[in-house]
């Protein structure tokens, strides 16, 4: 398992991402034309979300791609308030590795205008049809249950 956002770059010739199916995950669900936003930063340019049973990945029409493994998913709810977020949205908190209190500030999550990952501890996903949002919702939280915080027993 990896903390946090990372990059994702394995991707098929149709464009979907390829599963770690010996581990058993799956295809849970499929949206295209989702817009993402990862801490502060502005929108990404529209692309599909695919929802699996460890994983939430967004890969760009242009082939860029990110993922997050729902175990590092700390918290997520349905945002509508435009005053917190311009458009409706699936908010989500990540778990990021330990850092010291000085490499924290979460507005500090930009390095030269480089986005670095380590740090972003807060995504947003847009569906381009916001009647779309509480069926995403479900299927994320179906997702979400099915990975819980392997430290929650201890």
């Amino acid at each position: 398992m990896v903390l946090g956002l990372y990059t994702f770059a394995d991707i098929d010739a149709d464009g979907a991402p390829r599963l770690e199916v010996a581990d058993g995950e799956e295809f849970v669900r499929v949206d295209r034309v989702v817009e993402l936003a990862l801490g502060p930063r502005v929108l990404k340019a529209p692309g599909t979300l695919y929802l699996t049973t460890r994983r939430v990945i967004w890969v760009s029409d242009g082939g860029e791609g990110y993922a997050v493994d729902f175990v590092a998913i700390s918290l997520h709810a349905v945002s509508r308030d435009p005053e917190a977020y311009p458009y409706p949205c699936i908010y989500t908190q990540i778990e990021t590795e330990a850092i010291s209190d000085e490499e924290s500030d979460v507005s500090d999550s930009e390095t030269n205008g480089e986005l670095e990952l380590s740090k972003v501890m807060e995504m947003r996903i847009i569906p381009s049809d916001p009647g779309q949002l509480d069926e995403l919702f479900e299927a994320f939280c179906n997702c979400a249950e099915l990975n819980p915080d392997p430290s929650a027993g201890n």
